[in-house]
């Protein structure tokens, strides 16, 4: 497996089954596939514009992997990625090309890796979206050549060439976090400040789901809210700045653990620690600990590792096995805490490599 930008990567795959939901009862032309799809929460359909089902057998595999970065939550999907390869018989089964841009908004890095793998005629793509409308041609373009694209952890998809959305349902993190506050909380009055990553819809369906999760309890109150770039430096000054202007919140809730790690270092620095409950969101290895610790109360798991083994299985079976894939492959996300942070493996963390025979 080829990693360009880094990726010595990380986690065991889970041993929990893939969540496979589709629709493909609803059949609807390209474009308006597309929009209906495009309504958050809404289900995607199969166009009938996207690349077909092919068979190649006796025929290495050739995917290219782009995700929007290469931080700790990708490091975990990539470990899946490459166990999945490593179970269909390695590099001379499946070769992966991963390519991460310099930064999560680097459209054109993206651009120019998906132009290659076209131009290269690879058999399957997989893109995590950050700026769908500049990859949208290039979708069309692989589509009209018979190679399949997938998108992996994007929270809106509206393309209508894509074969399969492969990741877990992003408003679902949210609700979970809301969950852990009102079974915390009860009907207990609670002051909530949310930090957003960057503006778009992996931030704004989280906060659906978190919302949605407390709309039946007007005794929590969201009184600020405010990216914070997905950054622990982000979370740190953000946090400072809400502290001034709401120096009574009892709840801090992030939409990645790098930004409530640093929102927990702002909570300390006001002489906080321990006021405010914190709950974040991937599970990252620090904030695990943190919870442990009781420095930090809760976080969401999304799945990271299981979702990398998804995007292989998917484009195996799509662009080698010619079989229908479902056009949503999600898994469920779980909220760890004090009580069942101990059920969590830590091999999720790492790449585990087969055993030698």
């Amino acid at each position: 497996m080829k990693i360009n930008r880094s990726a010595k990567t990380a986690a065991a795959l889970m041993a929990s089954a893939l969540v496979l939901t589709g629709c493909t009862s609803n059949q609807l032309p390209g474009a308006a596939a597309a929009k209906e799809a495009c309504a958050p929460g809404a289900e995607r359909v199969r166009t009938g514009v996207e690349a077909p089902p092919t068979v190649k057998t006796g025929k290495q595999l050739k995917i290219g992997i782009s995700p929007t970065a290469m931080d700790t939550y990708y490091k975990r999907v990539m470990a899946g990625v490459q166990e999945q390869v490593d179970a269909a018989g390695g590099d001379s089964a499946i070769h992966v090309d991963i390519q991460a841009p310099t930064s999560q908004s680097a459209t054109d890095d993206q651009v120019r890796s998906v132009e290659s793998w076209i131009s290269q005629d690879y058999d399957a793509i997989a893109v995590a979206l950050y700026n769908e409308s500049a990859l949208e041609p290039l979708f069309k373009k692989a589509a009209e050549r018979g190679i399949p694209v997938f998108v992996f952890n994007s929270a809106i998809v509206c393309s209508s060439y894509i074969v399969s959305d492969i990741g877990y349902n992003q408003a679902d993190g949210g609700r979970a976090q809301a969950k852990w506050i009102v079974d915390h909380y009860g009907t207990e009055e609670k002051e909530i400040a949310v930090l957003e990553g960057l503006p778009g819809p992996h931030s704004s369906e989280r906060l659906r789901g978190l919302e949605d999760g407390l709309k039946d309890h007007p005794n929590f109150k969201i009184v600020a809210r405010q990216p914070a770039g997905w950054t622990r430096a982000g979370g740190l000054s953000v946090t400072e700045n809400i502290l001034q202007a709401h120096p009574n919140i009892d709840i801090l809730v992030g939409f990645y653990d790098e930004m409530v790690l640093g929102g927990r270092e702002a909570i300390r620095a006001a002489g906080k620690e321990g006021e405010v409950s914190i709950i974040g969101y991937e599970n990252v290895q620090e904030a695990n600990d943190s919870i442990k610790a009781g420095s930090i109360s809760a976080t969401v798991d999304t799945g990271a590792k299981l979702m990398g083994a998804n995007i292989v299985r998917a484009a195996k079976s799509y662009a080698s096995n010619g079989e229908t894939v479902p056009t949503t492959v999600y898994n469920d996300v779980k909220l760890y805490d004090k009580d069942n942070i101990g059920q969590f493996d830590p091999k999720d963390y790492v790449y585990v490599p087969p055993a030698s025979k």
